[in-house]
């Protein structure tokens, strides 16, 4: 118990990664039935309704009250974490997968270790930076390690290079993301004892990351309405062009399959609770009471937690290859928790 006190920050973050084991199974499963703007736009939503009541309950208050800098970093962090980070992310499960996703997902950590050494004043030491390559290196292995063809084939990969474009983006802007968040509690700018409290910043992340999310889902929305009426205007006759929108009423009006929607509202929830909501707070909390790089170490551990559930839903079978990333990633963070 007393282990536990002292690293209250990496048991956080262990806690993040195994929040994110869900959310990417549910976000990436919800992503191919509705597509990734309809899931960043509906789970950001029901992730701010969620922070909403429980920060009125822990707190007594509806918004936080705080001063105007922390709120401007703090909603910097979501849109960069939340609003562009996370739709790069959502992307990039559809167009690669969530195994390459998770590998590039990797790169995390050293950006943000490095952007942390002159922003937070954490340099980091001999063997924290040992911990942290044993540990990518077990991640990446893992992350490596290929499903078996035919559970390859249930999924179409065509985009690769779109995708993996976005998925070193978005582990950038989580990287930026993390070192805001601190900044924003408070960390380097204001005594410890005036550090604003997790919840509150989670809150605040979410409300200017959903803002953002929407507007950009709003103008994305637009610009496609714009291209689809400039394309039919310029390619086909009025006449054609009525029967066109006609048709497309008609197919709207269809109902979709009874099983899709709810399914993927399904899965939306579970992973708005276990993400934006208690991920984000266990990655605030871990941020708050451990080095940015050690954190950010930590909460890439997602790729290994989740072999169980590949064997479990997907199916698949674990080779030694799998098992030994494994056990290398586990000696880094055994390696990270004891020396910090």
């Amino acid at each position: 118990m007393e282990f536990l006190r002292q690293h209250v920050g990496e048991a956080a973050a262990l806690g993040a990664a195994t929040c994110w084991v869900f959310t990417s199974l549910a976000f990436s499963a919800a992503s191919r039935r509705i597509g990734p703007t309809v899931v960043n736009v509906i789970r950001i939503l029901l992730a701010w309704s969620i922070l909403l009541v429980i920060h009125r309950l822990l707190v007594g208050r509806w918004l936080p009250q705080t001063d105007r800098s922390t709120v401007e970093l703090l909603a910097l962090s979501g849109l960069i974490g939340f609003a562009i980070g996370d739709q790069l992310l959502f992307s990039a499960f559809v167009d690669i997968g969530p195994r390459l996703t998770t590998l590039l997902m990797t790169l995390t950590p050293p950006v943000a270790a490095a952007l942390a050494w002159p922003l937070l004043h954490e340099p980091l030491g001999g063997w924290a930076m040992l911990g942290i390559a044993i540990t990518l290196v077990g991640i990446a292995w893992v992350a490596q390690e290929r499903p078996d063809p035919a559970a390859f084939r249930r999924h179409d990969h065509r985009h690769r290079a779109r995708g993996l474009w976005c998925g070193s983006i978005a582990a950038i802007c989580q990287a930026a993301g993390l070192i805001l968040s601190k900044l924003g509690i408070g960390h380097t700018r204001m005594p410890q004892a005036e550090y604003l409290d997790p919840w509150s910043a989670s809150l605040i992340r979410v409300s200017f990351g959903a803002l953002a999310i929407c507007a950009l889902a709003i103008i994305r929305r637009a610009g496609r309405s714009a291209s689809a009426v400039g394309a039919v205007a310029t390619t086909v006759t009025p006449a054609a062009a009525n029967r066109a929108a006609e048709g497309f009423q008609a197919d709207s009006a269809k109902p979709r399959s009874g099983s899709v929607v709810p399914m993927a509202l399904l899965l939306l929830t579970i992973g708005a609770i276990l993400g934006p909501v208690v991920g984000v707070w266990f990655s605030l909390v871990a941020i708050d009471r451990a080095q940015a790089g050690i954190a950010a170490t930590l909460m890439a551990m997602t790729p290994v937690f989740i072999l169980p559930f590949a064997v479990w839903i997907e199916k698949e079978r674990l080779s030694w290859r799998a098992m030994a990333g494994a056990a290398v990633a586990v000696a880094g963070v055994a390696i990270l928790t004891w020396r910090s």
